[in-house]
């Protein structure tokens, strides 16, 4: 991966070692725009980031949230390029349209999705996995759960 990906990687995976989601702040605005957590229109224009996350959390603290992101940047990432823009992945397997083929594959696969997001699957009738997108320039585009 490019070292701009590696470094805001590397700021995030440092902001989750705190175990504080307010420690998130500092990778968040290292970025000119803020990443989107949430589709258009969940939130109102304007709401905190941390607000956010701690919303998505089931524990409203935001425990769940910096749980999942860890297990989502210990999984390998995938290489998506749109045009002129390229975007690295994590977890990888949330492109996959095949499901997992292990038991391990399958726990790995779980431990990235919300509390919240099993009421209901994706288009495809899988889990809805929490995924992180991050440019090639190292802008991080976003932080949510697939459609």
């Amino acid at each position: 991966m490019p070292a701009q990906v590696a470094a805001i990687r590397n700021k995030i995976l440092w902001a989750l070692e705190k175990n504080d989601l307010e420690a998130l702040r500092i990778p968040i605005d290292w970025n000119e725009m803020r990443p989107l957590f949430a589709k258009s229109g969940a939130f109102k224009a304007g709401t905190d980031p941390i607000e956010i996350l701690k919303a998505q959390s089931f524990d409203t603290k935001g425990y769940e949230i910096l749980r999942i992101l860890k297990n989502i940047l210990s999984q390998p990432y995938v290489k998506i390029t749109r045009g002129p823009t390229t975007l690295f992945e994590w977890p990888a397997f949330a492109r996959r349209s095949l499901s997992p083929e292990t038991e391990k594959e399958r726990l790995e696969q779980w431990s990235c999705v919300r509390f919240a997001d099993l009421k209901e699957s994706n288009r495809l009738g899988r889990p809805r996995i929490m995924r992180i997108g991050i440019a090639a320039d190292g802008v991080w585009h976003y932080f949510w759960s697939e459609d």
